[in-house]
């Protein structure tokens, strides 16, 4: 049997007869420990059990973005000029995925996935217009990588807003599509996401998404380690909440 722990979250998988179990929980305080193998539990888990070829005898755990937007407040309140950038970096807790491969697998197989800590759900939008349900950010985004306390299980994504408007653009929220994001690590052991550049042109409500393709250039030499969970496309959305509701707790 194997083990391992990151932040919140407790693994433990091992191979049986027809595949692998895997058991998980959520504890109060984080630790982080790599793979071992390890002792049974003394006490009773509940297992999921998955049925593999016998061929898929390697384990690996890999970490990978959230499955729904992610909403980030900025530091204090924010206001970009007209026709000027800011640059923001954001940390976002990872979930693990378990993927078994083995001799003569041509592609590795997705048993199951689990957030590496509890991130509460929240509505992002105006009550009265369209809206979306992601996850809430603990911590705030910063405008510098130095200002970062919080890496340790989180992948770290640099924030380009920039605002193409005539007028000051000034926001409380920014909502972060995730699932088009890849995790990359760097020698230093920190992961990094690829560049996400918010582009607001007409509406200080809605902005235009693109992605890096590649590793941002404050990770240089970074590896990649896990893939988008969509392949981004033109046409991605985003939405700010502006400044006229800002809350700062």
């Amino acid at each position: 049997m194997f083990a391992c722990s990151a932040a919140q979250l407790r693994l433990w998988f091992m191979r049986n007869g027809q595949g692998w179990q895997v058991a998980s929980s959520h504890e109060p305080f984080s630790v982080f420990d790599p793979p071992r193998e390890v002792e049974p539990p003394g006490m009773s888990r509940e297992w999921q059990r998955f049925i593999a070829p016998q061929s898929a005898d390697v384990m690996r755990v890999v970490p990978v973005l959230p499955d729904r937007p992610v909403m980030s407040r900025p530091e204090a309140r924010i206001q970009i000029a007209p026709h000027h950038k800011g640059y923001f970096f954001v940390t976002i807790p990872v979930w693990l995925r378990l993927q078994v491969s083995g001799t003569g697998a041509h592609h590795s197989m997705t048993l199951c996935e689990f957030p590496s800590r509890v991130l509460s759900k929240t509505w992002f939008g105006h009550p009265a217009e369209d809206g979306e349900i992601g996850y809430a950010l603990a911590t705030r985004a910063r405008q510098s990588v130095d200002e970062l306390t919080d890496v340790e299980g989180r992948a770290i994504c640099p924030v380009i807003v920039d605002n193409e408007m005539n007028a000051p653009l000034m926001f409380a929220q920014l909502q972060l599509s995730v699932r088009h994001m890849g995790i990359y690590q760097t020698t230093d052991g920190k992961l990094w996401t690829n560049e996400c550049r918010l582009s607001y042109a007409r509406s200080v409500s809605t902005a235009s998404v693109s992605f890096g393709r590649s590793a941002p250039d404050e990770a240089a030499g970074a590896q990649p380690l896990s893939e988008p969970r969509e392949v981004p496309t033109s046409g991605i959305t985003a939405r700010a909440i502006a400044g006229a509701i800002f809350r700062q707790s």
